[in-house]
């Protein structure tokens, strides 16, 4: 490095040299703070218990997390690049086709309860949230599915419908009991 003991004016090379250096730097530091923003989002997506899934706009995976691999029993590698109909059952496949063609029209799905299939063959309840994933031109490139199992609130509901219908039962009985002691009173 050279120092100048008294004020020195920078020759135009100087000066190029050092905006070169300074917007290098910026890039850098740019760079960095992506790749940071990026693992942060990775691990936020890779902590999620829900399934997270990206696909292309013709539903091909693109990118699968853990909670994924939990749900539906397929690895990363087994689904990346494969068509997401493979978890969608026969009498369902016009759902997929419908929830595109609304994504490539730029519009949400939220909380969408359907049935989908593991990779054992069982079938599974889930809510699904799809939304668009746009370029930085506002272009769709791709489709972003959020998938729950729902499996516990239906089995919790089903139940509390049954009892409902317990009760209502009883109480109907109970009623029918009191009116005929009331009728044998009466007679």
């Amino acid at each position: 490095m050279v120092y100048y003991p008294a004020p020195h004016r920078f020759a135009d090379r100087e000066r190029e040299l050092a905006l070169t250096i300074a917007r290098q730097l910026g890039f850098a530091i740019e760079r960095k703070r992506a790749e940071t923003t990026a693992a942060r989002l990775s691990a936020l997506v890779e902590s999620s218990d829900d399934a997270i899934i990206a696909t292309d706009t013709d539903g091909i995976v693109t990118d699968w997390n853990s909670g994924a691999e939990r749900l539906y029993g397929y690895g990363r590698k087994e689904m990346i690049g494969r068509p997401l109909m493979l978890l969608i059952p026969p009498d369902r496949q016009n759902e997929e086709r419908e929830i595109l063609a609304r994504i490539r029209n730029g519009e949400h799905v939220e909380h969408f309860e359907t049935v989908r299939l593991c990779k054992d063959g069982s079938s599974i309840p889930i809510s699904l949230t799809v939304s668009p994933i746009a370029d930085a031109s506002g272009a769709i490139v791709g489709v972003s599915k959020i998938a729950r199992d729902i499996s516990e609130r239906l089995r919790a509901q089903e139940q509390r419908e049954l009892l409902l219908r317990e009760m209502d039962h009883r109480v109907k009985n109970l009623f029918a009991i009191a009116s005929s002691i009331v009728n044998l009173s009466a007679s």
